[in-house]
């Protein structure tokens, strides 16, 4: 049996779908895995194979680039400590950890590859989070080296799809999902931060879920791996893809040119997993097309369905 952390996040809803045995852990109100008493608790009667490391304390720009940076840093330094020590203790077999695109530092040569991680500082948009995931990679590496664990790291780029965490401090694509929504339910305009011209790239959530478990059953070594879709769309492409799904008016999207649409570019070299794995990635505008369709049908149901949505 594998468990999987973070299972209420949009990837982890995506790995509830393929057929595998697992064990899901639903967040904070079920373990904390913050705290390594309450870790070591919940494992003492359990028998696990292996871990898929995806809870994670994370947000977009509303939420990392004010007063939450020690935040970000310390609680997701703590779960992954926590995760690594009770999988020495247990003798687990594999675990597998995700990082985050974001980590790159900004000025190193694109597309991002594997090596360089640590070549710069992080984007100080959410340094916190970013120099905690960067800590995933000598983790992996130290603990492998003195434990003889199986770890590896795989790091997704941006991340969306069913059930994902559409509230206006998401990250960018859900958040416009939910902006986009009630501007058209409103007849009002959307702005968005920005002028459309930042590039991003997007993968579905059920498409990650299954790369990452090709990594989990295929891939063993110290070094971290990109993973994800390596089709690059602007972020003015990407809200145009969102209107076009929910049939909104074009003409009704304000671009906002003054207002901080953090780093410019992050894209990945992703070369590395297509060449090994042969994976085949929905498009984009696919993708969106899904996500848009399950939060319209998810809200149609329920008006209270982002006010009542359950964060990770």
């Amino acid at each position: 049996m594998i468990l999987i952390t973070g299972s209420n996040g949009v990837l982890g809803e995506a790995f509830k779908k393929l057929n595998n045995d697992f064990f899901f852990l639903d967040g904070k109100k079920k373990l904390d895995l913050r705290d390594y008493k309450s870790v070591d608790s919940f494992f003492e009667d359990k028998k696990f194979n292996g871990i898929i490391h995806l809870a994670a304390v994370s947000g977009g720009i509303g939420l990392s680039g004010n007063k939450f940076q020690a935040t970000l840093l310390r609680d997701n330094i703590l779960m992954l400590i926590n995760i690594l020590d009770i999988a020495v203790k247990k003798k687990i077999n594999k675990v597998l950890i995700t990082l985050s695109s974001g980590m790159y530092p900004p000025n190193a040569k694109m597309p991002y590859n594997e090596e360089s991680i640590h070549d710069g500082p992080a984007h100080e948009s959410s340094y916190g989070y970013f120099y905690a995931k960067r800590f995933f990679e000598p983790a992996i590496r130290s603990y492998r080296e003195q434990f003889g664990i199986d770890i590896i790291g795989c790091v997704p780029n941006g991340i969306f799809g069913e059930n994902d965490n559409f509230s206006e401090q998401s990250t960018m694509l859900p958040s416009i999902i939910n902006r986009m929504y009630f501007a058209k339910k409103n007849n009002e305009e959307l702005k968005v931060w920005g002028d459309g011209s930042a590039l991003r790239e997007y993968t579905y959530s059920g498409d990650l879920a299954k790369a990452l478990m090709w990594c989990y059953k295929n891939y063993s070594s110290e070094k971290i791996l990109n993973v994800g879709s390596n089709e690059e769309v602007s972020i003015k492409n990407i809200v145009y893809f969102i209107a076009d799904a929910m049939k909104f008016d074009k003409k009704n999207i304000i671009f906002d040119g003054i207002k901080n649409a953090a780093v410019f570019r992050k894209t990945m070299d992703n070369s590395k997993f297509l060449n090994l794995s042969k994976f085949e990635f929905l498009s984009l505008k696919e993708g969106i097309k899904k996500a848009v369709d399950w939060f319209l049908m998810s809200i149609e149901k329920d008006s209270n369905f982002i006010k009542n949505y359950k964060k990770v």
